[in-house]
């Protein structure tokens, strides 16, 4: 089960993914599920991305 603000990484592609809503079931990138990272290292991974809605 995802939950919303969790952040999740394809440890293949490298893809980062924020959950926006709960919801049921894994999430999946490259035919593998993709890991849950940790609260510190979400911060460290989503730091200098763009955030919608910024200038």
């Amino acid at each position: 089960m995802t939950r919303k603000s969790d952040v999740y990484r394809c440890n293949s592609c490298g893809c980062i993914v924020t959950v926006l809503k709960d919801g049921e079931g894994d999430l999946n990138c490259c035919d593998n599920k993709m890991q849950e990272v940790t609260p510190d290292e979400a911060k460290k991974l989503t730091h200098d991305m763009a955030r919608p809605g910024a200038p």
